[in-house]
């Protein structure tokens, strides 16, 4: 069973007809003074775990949080997991719970809905910034978050003209026309096909030039926009899932990873992104 959860996924389950406990288990120094919880979630302190983890049945689904998702989350889903509980806590924590909250309403988002994305388009749209922004925090070398954020909300802009091939084209023709930075309409108009090399761009049917990675950012947005995918399709058991097996997925479902030249971009990504050198 997977160990971690996102945002978004909790957020799935919170709607669902299947009952779920919701654990805060920061710290109670970190509690007092890093704001509400999630409705709905009980306070356990992590210090006085053995004492409050006997009462929670075994069997029961558990989705528990601290800060960041960090070592507290881990020991305490450890702890309950031992226990026959099936525990669960969210990656990155209450903090990336409140940045996905933010997210959902951010001005790119309503950009999105005021030129014709529908719903399905803009939950996809937070869903892939939320991953990328995860992704980003973990590289080693600094990483512009500003820029991370907004490439993944707007990075399938262009579907509102064309949803094939050249809809990371025609989302930065349309991007321009809207004034969007030119680092974000580089975002969008390389997504599509992984970044994609001048020699290899007519066989996609796209305008002959370099669409190949300029920066980190580039590349994460991209990234991040097939991992969400992944999820979306149900194909792996977490984003932590996701991130560990994508070569395996990709490889195993055309559809996603397209041709050998794109799956090869994505597994130098994985690799760079995931520190698998």
């Amino acid at each position: 069973m997977a160990k971690t959860l996102t945002p978004e996924e909790l957020k799935q389950k919170l709607t669902s007809a299947t009952p779920l406990l919701l654990l805060d288990v920061r710290r109670a120094e970190d509690r007092d003074k890093g704001g509400p919880a999630l409705t709905g979630a009980t306070w356990h302190d992590p210090a006085h775990m053995e004492v409050w983890a006997k009462d929670i049945p075994a069997g029961s689904e558990v989705a528990l949080f601290c800060v960041r998702g960090g070592g507290v989350s881990q020991s305490v889903q450890a702890a309950l997991e031992s226990r026959g509980v099936e525990a669960r806590y969210i990656e990155g924590g209450i903090a990336a719970w409140n940045e996905a909250e933010a997210l959902s309403v951010d001005p790119d988002v309503q950009l999105l809905g005021a030129q014709g994305v529908g719903e399905r388009g803009q939950h996809h749209a937070v869903q892939v910034a939320s991953i990328a922004l995860v992704v980003a925090r973990g590289q080693k070398e600094p990483v512009d978050l500003e820029l991370v954020r907004r490439g993944a909300l707007l990075h399938d802009l262009g579907k509102v003209r064309d949803t094939g091939n050249l809809h990371g084209v025609t989302g930065a023709e349309l991007g321009r026309e809207l004034g969007l930075p030119e680092p974000v309409l580089a975002c969008i108009e390389r997504h599509v096909r992984h970044g994609v090399p001048e020699a290899e761009a007519a066989g996609y049917g796209l305008p002959v030039r370099d669409y190949a990675f300029a920066c980190l950012e580039e590349r994460i947005v991209s990234y991040a926009d097939k991992l969400a995918d992944i999820l979306e399709a149900g194909l792996a058991e977490s984003l932590a899932d996701a991130r560990a097996r994508l070569p395996e997925i990709l490889a195993a479902n055309p559809a996603l990873s397209k041709d050998a030249a794109t799956l090869g971009r994505y597994v130098t990504s994985w690799r760079m992104l995931e520190d698998k050198a």
